[in-house]
């Protein structure tokens, strides 16, 4: 009789293996699992958003205690959440990912220690004349980031002689931006101005031009992974009468910078 039992009790636990098996498929919660590993269950909607976002946090349904904070003080603080990536063998992590600085300048300090002396004189037609590189920042990304581009870059106006502007004529400058390094991908082209900030000008003998304009061209934009070189350079312009003629001082005053910062998605 117990020899007939251990029998029965063989043939179905091969029948449910077997089914087991033949399914190959795993559910939680659900006698019915629809891929590999199947998790049923409802989350719950916490409160609390993420950060200052507004977007609700769902509580999830599947924890791993190898991804948590205890085991990756580097990445978690107490109201950190951070993305899971999986790699091209299917490891799944979490990453900070790694900030990248182009380059930094700390407030107060100046990243144009010499001035540049530029000669705006008058050509036909009229167009920008464009310094060379007062400023360059390269970078690599490793990953998807959204990389913020911070500059600024002052600069005094002279006649040709050193002087005041006392002419009544009007002129322009501008701080300039542009790529020289990017790839493809990107959809930058580093052959055209990326991004700039500048005035136009017009100076009277009861008020004259003294001091300095300090111009403030930024950008936040997602690039794709690959190496980039930004560049911030000065342009001045003028009509093509040579009495136009006058003088920028790039970098003269203070707190001039070319900031980058990228974060990874």
């Amino acid at each position: 009789m117990k020899n007939n039992i251990k029998m029965v009790l063989a043939a179905g636990l091969l029948v449910c293996s077997q089914n087991i098996f033949a399914q190959q498929n795993v559910g939680i919660m659900t006698d019915q699992p629809m891929e590999k590993l199947h998790v049923s269950g409802k989350s719950s909607v916490i409160d609390d958003n993420i950060g200052t976002t507004g977007v609700p946090l769902i509580s999830p349904t599947i924890r791993i205690d190898g991804l948590n904070m205890t085991n990756n003080p580097t990445i978690f603080s107490t109201d950190t959440t951070a993305p899971l990536y999986v790699d091209s063998n299917g490891d799944t992590s979490v990453k900070k990912g790694l900030e990248t600085f182009g380059t930094y300048t700390q407030p107060g300090g100046d990243a144009i220690t010499t001035p540049t002396s530029q000669n705006v004189t008058a050509s036909s037609p009229a167009g920008y004349q464009v310094t060379a590189t007062l400023l360059s920042a390269s970078f690599t990304l490793q990953q998807r980031s959204v990389v913020y581009i911070s500059s600024t870059l002052s600069a005094d106006i002279q006649s040709t002689a050193g002087g005041n502007l006392v002419d009544g004529k009007t002129r322009a400058i501008v701080a300039i931006l542009t790529f020289t390094t990017a790839p493809a991908t990107s959809g930058i082209d580093t052959t055209q101005t990326y991004m700039s900030d500048g005035t136009t000008f017009a100076n009277m003998p009861s008020t004259l031009i003294n001091g300095s304009f300090k111009f403030n061209p930024c950008s936040e934009l997602v690039l794709p992974a690959g190496t980039y070189t930004v560049t911030l350079r000065g342009a001045g312009i003028c009509s093509s009468n040579t009495g136009d003629n006058f003088k920028v001082i790039w970098g003269a005053g203070t707190g001039d910078k070319l900031n980058v910062l990228a974060k990874p998605l």
